[in-house]
C-alpha cells in the first residue's frame, strides 16, 4: 500500500489545494490517517492549512495546499552545458541556471561543478529546504548505482559512482539517470507527452539517443543501454544521420561531385547550414538531407514496430527543421504501420531533460519527508509512470 504522505503529496502536486473530506477521497485513505499526516506534515512546514473566505453560515471551509518551504533540484549534464532548476513540490520551477563545461575530461572539475549549480540554487533558502537532487548525465547510467558507465560527452564521468560523490559532498538523497531517458519522462509529465503512458522520446542533435517509457514504465535495459539508437545498423546511424553525421556527408557529396572550392560547397559548419542549403535549392544539400530523413524514416518505423508507443516525441537541434523533417516521418509512419503513433517536435525543447530529473528528484522527496528511505524505491500507486 503507499505510504499515506506520499499519497497526499501526490494528490496535492496535482492540484492547487484540497480539503481534508477531498484528500481521503482522492488516496483512498481513512479520514484518521489523512488527519495524522497533514497534521505532521503541517507541523513540519511541508503543507499549509487555512480558512478560506466566510462562505455564510458556520465554519469557513478550510483547505490544504503544499508550502514553499521543500524544494528540489534537477540538473541536466550535457556535454556542452550543465543546467540546473530548483523546483517546489508541485513541480513548478522557480529558477533555472546554466554553465559551460569547463573541461569534460575533468573528473574533478565536473564534480565540482555540478555541486557548485546545487550550491547557487540553494543560495538564500532555509537550511534543509533542498531535500533531493537528480542529475541527468549524457551516456549509459546505472541508475540504481548511481554510476555512470560510459559517457562520450562527459568522460571524466565514465566510471564514476556520480551519486555517491555528490551525496557526500552536498548532504542530499541523490540520484542520476540518462539525460534521453529523463527527457522522455519530462515530456510524459509536463509536455507533449502527457497523459501517455507508452512514450519514445529521440534526442536527435549532434548525437543520437532515445528515452522509452512502456506501460508508465522507464526502460532501462539489462546494461542499462536501452534507447542506445546511435548504435542502430547499417553501420552506426549517429555516422549517418545525427548533427555531428549532417556537414560530413554534405562535404562529402561535394568533393564526390567534384565541386570542391565552388560555390557549390557553401557554408556547412554544423546541420542547420546544410538544411538552409537544402531549402535554398542546392541540390547536393537537397540529396544529403533525404537521404539523412530516409535513416530518420527507418529509425522511427523500427522503434514503432518493436514499442508501438502513443506518441514518438522528436526533441534536439534537428527537431528545429520543422515540417522538412516531420513531413517525412509522419508519411513514413502512416504508410509502414497499421497504427502509426503520432509524432510531435518536443514541447519542453531545453528544457525536456529538467522536468524529467525534477520529476525524479520529486519522488525522492516524498519518500524522504514520508521518512522512508530514498534509496529504496517501491512504484508508485497513484502516478501516471512508475518513475524509479
Amino acid at each position: 500500500m503507499l505510504d499515506p504522505t506520499i499519497a497526499i503529496l501526490e494528490v496535492l502536486a496535482e492540484r492547487p489545494r484540497a480539503s481534508r473530506a477531498e484528500l481521503v477521497e482522492a488516496t483512498g485513505l481513512s479520514p484518521a490517517t489523512v488527519g495524522r499526516a497533514v497534521g505532521r506534515l503541517r507541523r513540519a512546514g511541508v503543507l499549509r492549512e487555512y480558512a478560506l473566505g466566510a462562505a455564510g453560515v458556520g465554519r469557513p471551509p478550510r483547505v490544504i495546499e503544499l508550502g514553499d518551504q521543500c524544494l528540489v533540484i534537477g540538473i541536466d549534464a550535457g556535454g556542452r552545458t550543465l543546467r540546473a532548476a530548483i523546483a517546489d513540490l508541485g513541480g513548478t520551477f522557480r529558477r533555472q541556471i546554466a554553465r559551460p563545461v569547463r573541461d569534460p575530461a575533468d573528473r574533478d572539475a565536473l564534480v565540482d561543478d555540478l555541486a557548485a549549480l546545487v550550491g547557487e540554487l540553494a543560495t538564500g533558502l532555509r537550511p534543509g529546504a533542498i531535500q533531493a537532487v537528480v542529475a541527468g548525465v549524457s551516456g549509459i547510467v546505472d541508475h540504481r548505482e548511481g554510476r555512470v558507465l560510459l559517457s562520450p560527452d562527459l568522460p571524466g564521468l565514465a566510471g564514476l559512482a556520480l551519486a555517491s560523490a555528490l551525496e557526500g559532498r552536498l548532504g542530499l538523497p541523490v540520484g542520476i539517470d540518462n539525460d534521453d531517458l529523463l527527457a522522455a519522462i519530462g515530456e510524459a509529465t509536463a509536455g507533449a507527452a502527457a497523459g501517455c503512458r507508452n512514450v519514445v522520446f529521440v534526442s536527435l542533435g549532434y548525437g543520437l539517443g532515445a528515452g522509452l517509457i512502456v506501460d508508465g514504465r522507464p526502460v532501462r535495459g539489462a546494461s542499462h543501454a536501452a534507447g542506445a539508437i546511435a548504435f542502430l545498423s547499417p553501420g552506426r546511424l549517429d555516422d549517418r544521420a545525427s548533427g555531428r553525421a549532417i556537414p560530413a556527408r554534405y562535404r562529402a557529396a561535394v568533393l564526390a561531385a567534384g565541386s570542391a572550392g565552388t560555390s557549390d560547397y557553401g557554408d556547412v559548419a554544423d546541420a542547420r547550414a546544410v538544411f538552409d542549403l537544402a531549402a535554398a535549392g542546392n541540390r547536393t544539400a537537397m540529396a544529403v538531407i533525404d537521404g539523412v530523413v530516409t535513416d530518420l524514416g527507418d529509425l522511427v518505423v523500427d522503434v514503432a514496430a518493436v514499442l508501438d508507443p502513443e506518441v514518438i516525441v522528436v526533441g534536439g537541434g534537428l527537431a528545429d527543421a520543422g515540417p522538412t523533417l516531420f513531413g517525412p516521418l509522419e508519411r513514413r509512419l502512416r504508410e509502414a504501420l497499421p497504427y502509426p503513433p503520432r509524432i510531435a517536435a518536443s514541447a519542453l525543447e531545453g528544457a525536456a531533460v529538467l522536468h524529467g530529473a525534477t520529476s525524479l528528484a520529486l519522488a525522492l522527496a516524498r519518500r524522504r519527508l514520508a521518512g522512508l528511505d530514498p534509496s529504496i524505491r517501491p512504484e508508485s500507486e497513484r502516478s501516471t509512470l512508475s518513475l524509479l
